[in-house]
């Protein structure tokens, strides 16, 4: 630490002269004064982001990397001027001004103002190691890729040997329990090297913002001689693969038994389980052999140097499997190589009964390795995205694949007996031009037709030059490509049916829907689940036949007579028990309106009689409310034939629609699952007994079955830690939409409120809901509560979306009012759409209304970190 007088010292010569003071230079850049040596520290948003500069000998870090200081000025107000320039040649400028003792402020090139800054001993979140006491699995060779070539040697002496030179490390730190931190030093040269384990056999180096991913010498480094992913020449296809630690083979990891190379021949052991295979590998130069497996004939073999397959060299006219639409399962095999993240690997699967991408999750071992079986309806179009694979490709039922990916080198590779089509999508990918939302939204609906028309025919020519460039190109990719041009355009033609106003009784024009009825929705895709695209067509399609068909009538009525005699019914039915007072007031009110009708003919219903009548008639009414109230039976009644209603019509329209029994029948199961999702309860008996005899087919019954067998037990299970939903009775006088507001945060001052407006009704709030457990636990033990606002949702519903979705406990809050209070209270906090997010503060000021969603936790950890720090 210097003391202060040196920067008053400096600052009285500078006073006496304007001129540049030359500072002491070692080799080729500029020696920084040691007063300024450090690390300097500003205060950042985030904990992780960059907080400032380390100042060396003669460099200054900007943003992580090295810039050397080319010329240093002392300047009369006691700062210093820096002209920097890194290796690649890069420059900046950089200012720092002494303010006292280890303080400063810093500026660099670029910068709107300067930041404050501390010089710190050892940076903040940094545990000090030395260069001795790294991990032990830092101390070993590393090679990038399999060719066996070391980029990185740590040694015990700390030393690091890279780059053909022998490097110092200087010092060494953890950073924030995730990344090991060194500065290293060859020379006059400098370098800063971030080191991260994302598994146990992969490094991840940053340095001068560039991320190398590396991996440990092979155990056995002979391995080396013939490592990678090799190719039968006669079929095309990928038939084995050599890595570090195991091998694959028929979609199995094997592992080495032992390796034996004599000149270029090389005999491999293998073994999975109890079973043994061995492999004969002959080199013929450095990217082909002869190979056989077991007792197989010996076959030329290729290596795979790209990041894809090549073109298959034989012809293929099989098409995809179609098997009536029987639940199957997938097995996907993979290996994913320097992977940027162990989270779970993920597939989603888009769905034409439940109308969502299913997510289908597994694990990943601590070499990158995972198998997961998924459920298939027939051969499907599935979505891989884990890690920015972004993989749309289609998958048959009752098959195996095995994927591998490798990060570092961008490569794709599938294996499998019937991976062929999905590799020579990997391969060749088609043209990639569609209208932006933004222009869309310009544009009328015949302008809108013209435009999607053009780039049908762009996308075609594309595909037939492809085609003829690639003439050995599979039937399934040339009929899987045909079809992804028609229904990508089909969908989103679909799509503009929400441009026009239904409740005006708009429709889309008479040409538009000719092209779609004459060009598009003949001729579906087979299988229908093949393209995600043409279910959401289908989708649109029949919501827009349905939104132009002539409405029916929702409302139902039931007489007093009715309500006595379904009530009596119910008791008979062992469903309901009344009291007598309840009996005597649904008999009262079943006479209401003949004892109207014998006052009107008497032509004594005067308004003062008619006052007096519904005066006496009050005390049975309340008594009815409050049965109503007390058991929700009555309400389930008038629900179940209001949804029996609205299915009709649907099922109407599906079988009005020119399409084979297989298609209507996955759309009534979708009718039906659909209405499952909505009402969040099990539907009424007869609504099943009427879905069974609709759809005979076993694995679509078994969609809407199952989730009925879900809701009935979710509908008889208690509520966990009941005391989160909260009474209305203490709200029931309050109207005004701020007092309510004002009411229900009144308990929790003091606390940041984390608040959630949502709907039972609403599919993206249930989409949420599912990451609200992980979003509470981020804030145990803090003074965090989260409120829940339900909106226009029945109580059954209400309480079987909390039970389904864990939402109860200490920090959780939740209110269903009456319709009239939630509009109050929507209206007063500007509620727009669902679901809606705001943050509160502890002073119960609303301070966000577009707080982030639960599925972004570090946002939202941010977010209310810095309201409970205030």
């Amino acid at each position: 630490m210097r003391p202060p007088y040196c920067f008053l010292l400096i600052g009285l010569l500078l006073l006496c002269s304007t001129q540049t003071i030359a500072f002491a230079q070692s080799g080729t850049y500029q020696t920084i004064p040691e007063s300024l040596r450090g690390y300097w520290q500003f205060k950042a948003d985030n904990v992780s982001d960059w907080n400032g500069p380390l100042i060396g000998e003669n460099f200054v870090e900007n943003y992580y990397v090295v810039f050397y200081a080319e010329q240093i000025k002392q300047e009369a107000d006691g700062s210093y001027f820096f002209h920097l320039r890194n290796q690649k040649g890069d420059t900046t400028e950089f200012r720092i001004t002494p303010t006292g003792n280890d303080a400063a402020t810093i500026w660099y090139k670029g910068w709107k103002e300067p930041k404050n800054c501390i010089r710190k001993q050892v940076p903040d979140h940094t545990e000090p190691l030395t260069p001795l006491t790294l991990p032990d699995r830092v101390y070993q060779k590393w090679v990038k890729g399999l060719s066996g070539k070391v980029i990185y040697e740590f040694t015990r002496d700390g030393k690091l040997l890279y780059d053909g030179k022998t490097w110092d490390i200087l010092s060494a730190g953890y950073f924030l329990n995730k990344e090991y931190r060194l500065l290293v030093k060859s020379g006059e040269s400098y370098k800063l090297l971030y080191l991260s384990f994302p598994l146990p056999k992969t490094m991840n180096v940053a340095a001068e913002l560039q991320n190398e991913k590396v991996s440990p010498i092979a155990s056995r480094p002979e391995i080396y001689a013939f490592a990678g992913c090799w190719i039968n020449q006669a079929t095309g296809d990928w038939r084995i693969g050599f890595f570090e630690d195991f091998a694959v083979y028929q979609c199995q990891f094997w592992d080495y038994e032992s390796i034996s190379i004599q000149k270029n021949r090389t005999t491999i052991i293998l073994k999975n389980g109890t079973e043994q295979l061995k492999v004969r590998l002959t080199r013929k130069d450095e990217t082909s052999c002869t190979l056989s497996v077991g007792k197989e004939k010996a076959q030329t073999y290729v290596l795979c140097n790209d990041k894809y397959l090549p073109d298959y060299p034989v012809a293929d006219t099989t098409p995809f499997v179609d098997n009536g639409y029987q639940t199957d399962s997938v097995t996907l095999i993979g290996y994913l190589r320097n992977l940027p993240s162990t989270r779970p690997f993920e597939v989603s699967v888009p769905d034409m009964i439940t109308d969502r991408e299913e997510k289908y999750t597994t694990a990943i071992d601590s070499l990158g390795r995972f198998t997961l079986r998924f459920p298939v309806l027939n051969s499907h179009n599935v979505f891989i995205d884990w890690g920015r694979t972004t993989i749309w490709t289609s998958v048959e039922p009752g098959e195996s694949y095995f994927l591998y990916v490798d990060f570092a080198d961008k490569k794709k590779l599938v294996m499998g007996e019937k991976a062929r089509i999905l590799n020579e999508l990997l391969s060749h990918e088609g043209l990639s031009e569609y209208i932006g939302y933004d222009e869309g939204k310009k544009m009328g609906n015949m302008e809108y037709l013209q435009k999607t028309q053009d780039i049908i025919r762009h996308k075609s020519e594309y595909r037939a030059k492809m085609l003829n460039d690639h003439p050995l190109l599979s039937h399934k990719f040339r009929y899987y490509t045909e079809q992804e041009i028609r229904y990508n355009a089909a969908r989103d033609l679909m799509q503009r049916r929400f441009s026009v106003d239904r409740n005006k009784q708009e429709h889309l024009q008479p040409e538009f829907m000719s092209y779609v009825d004459s060009a598009l929705y003949p001729r579906p895709v087979e299988p229908y689940t093949l393209l995600r695209d043409y279910g959401s067509f289908l989708r649109d399609y029949v919501g827009y036949i349905t939104d132009i068909a002539p409405a029916s009538s929702n409302r139902l009525t039931v007489t007093p007579q009715k309500m006595e005699m379904l009530y009596l019914k119910f008791e008979r039915d062992g469903k309901i028990q009344l009291s007598q007072e309840e009996k005597d007031a649904l008999h009262a009110f079943s006479n209401f309106e003949k004892e109207i009708e014998k006052m009107k003919a008497a032509n004594t219903a005067d308004s003062l009689t008619m006052a007096a009548y519904n005066k006496k008639m009050e005390p049975s009414i309340k008594t009815i409310q409050s049965l109503v109230g007390r058991d929700e039976i009555f309400n389930d009644y008038m629900m179940g034939n209001l949804l029996a209603n609205s299915i009709n019509r649907t099922l109407a329209i599906i079988d009005s629609l020119q399409m084979d029994e297989k298609l209507k029948e996955i759309l009534k199961a979708n009718c039906y699952y659909e209405m499952l999702q909505q009402t969040h309860k099990e539907l009424p008996d007869s609504l099943i007994n009427k879905f069974k005899a609709e759809v005979s087919n076993p694995s679509l019954q078994a969609y809407v079955l199952n989730q009925q067998g879900i809701y009935e037990e979710i509908s008889h299970k208690a509520i966990e830690y009941p005391e989160s939903l909260m009474p209305n009775e203490p709200l029931a006088e309050i109207t005004d939409g701020e007092q309510l507001f004002r009411k229900i945060i009144e308990p929790y001052k003091g606390k940041v409120v984390y608040l959630d407006v949502w709907g039972t009704w609403c599919g993206p709030c249930k989409d949420m809901m599912q990451y609200a457990g992980s979003a509470k636990k981020l804030f145990e033990g803090k003074d965090v509560i989260f409120l829940y606002l339900c909106n226009h949702s029945s109580d059954k519903s209400w309480k079987n979306i909390i039970k389904e979705y864990g939402l109860t406990g200490k920090i959780a809050v939740h209110y269903n009012l009456p319709d009239e209070q939630q509009r109050a209270i929507e209206k007063f906090l500007q509620v727009r759409s669902f679901p809606t997010y705001m943050l509160i503060d502890k002073e119960g000021n609303i301070v966000n209304r577009d707080a982030p969603r639960p599925n972004r936790e570090n946002d939202l950890l941010n977010a209310v970190y810095k309201l409970l720090e205030k």
